[in-house]
């Protein structure tokens, strides 16, 4: 049992850290995309 609460502690830890990181490669790739295209779609 405490095997599984550790693993899943670490499973959210690792997503916490990803999500953000995920997030911020999206936010700079559309970012990328409006410099290259010349303006925003939105």
């Amino acid at each position: 049992m405490k095997t599984i609460v550790s693993a899943l502690i670490a499973l959210s830890v690792l997503a916490g850290i990803a999500a953000p990181a995920s997030a911020f490669d999206a936010k700079s790739f559309y970012d990328q995309q409006d410099r290259h295209s010349g303006g925003s779609a939105l």
